[in-house]
């Protein structure tokens, strides 16, 4: 449901759960996610929320095809359009115009793909989707590239905790070296000099799975270490590290401990429960148990 660039399998799935794609027609299709969680912390009331509801229209028509997600999330209260872009195959690879997420980061940008109920930087750091040109292609059987435009107005980049409101170049690439091991190293850059670069690293062996990604951007560095251990095929172990250095967060380093427990309950039902710790000197801890249908 996301422009990402894949490099491994590791990248696509957390657990065995999927997408029904439910055919409508021979060209309309539609899948999406209901996400809700109990969380509680010690500096929060306990509450429990209907985080996010989405619904995916996917229009195939041969070599034109288009994507319209919409969604209701209770952080704004209202529904609206999460993604919405129309692509055309050519060139020997796709390009796409609309509303369009970035294909930066690791982590999927919502709860399908993610092995724990939070995100690695938090949501005020992750990218909006924006109005983008988008062109990508397979340059091999192991690699692909893709370039966007992005419009000005995107919040909350990874690695940078001011908004960029500029007009944006971004170029991701991505390669499977075999063996397990995946690599991935993007950037993005606007006409005012600010610059991101994204790149990490997977490695599967068996039912262990690794990632390592470094997010430098203008004003923070942030850091994320992960592993995964599917110890059945319904159910895996996941613990993640992250740290932001942030010069403005008065030169101190914030590390984030995440342990989570993924179990599929059914193909398309995850329940998802995790303990963190923010880092802080208070030693505040969160727990979160998120249920997760997919259709």
């Amino acid at each position: 449901m996301k422009n990402k660039i894949a490099i491994a399998s590791a990248f696509i799935a957390a657990s065995s759960f999927s997408f029904a794609e439910i055919a409508l027609t021979e060209s309309l299709s539609v899948e999406g996610f209901i996400d809700t969680a109990y969380t509680d912390s010690d500096s929060t009331d306990a509450n429990f929320d209907l985080n996010e509801v989405e619904i995916s229209f996917l229009f195939d028509m041969g070599a034109v095809s288009a994507q319209v997600d919409t969604e209701y999330a209770t952080a704004t209260g209202s529904g609206q359009l999460d993604q919405a872009f129309i692509s055309y195959d050519v060139f020997g690879g796709t390009l796409s115009a609309g509303l369009m997420d970035s294909q930066l980061g690791f982590e999927a940008f919502e709860a399908p793909g993610l092995y724990t109920n939070s995100l690695a930087y938090g949501a005020t750091k992750q990218a909006d989707a924006a109005q983008t040109v988008n062109f990508t292609m397979q340059l091999d059987e192991a690699s692909s590239l893709g370039v966007s435009l992005i419009d000005g107005g995107v919040n909350g980049f990874i690695g940078d905790l001011a908004a960029n409101k500029d007009t944006m170049l971004e170029i991701a690439y991505g390669r499977d070296l075999g063996n397990g091991l995946g690599a991935f190293a993007g950037m993005s850059s606007d006409a005012d000099g600010n610059d991101l670069i994204n790149a990490y690293v997977t490695y599967e062996t068996g039912a262990l799975t690794f990632a390592a990604e470094i997010n430098d951007g203008e004003t923070t560095t942030d850091y994320l270490l992960l592993a995964n251990y599917a110890y059945a095929d319904n159910a895996s172990v996941t613990v993640r590290y992250t740290t932001e250095e942030a010069e403005l967060l008065n030169g101190d380093d914030q590390d984030i401990i995440t342990i989570a427990h993924q179990l599929a309950l059914a193909d398309n039902l995850c329940l998802t429960t995790e303990l963190s710790d923010d880092g802080s000197a208070d030693d505040q801890y969160s727990f979160s148990v998120g249920a997760l249908f997919t259709f």
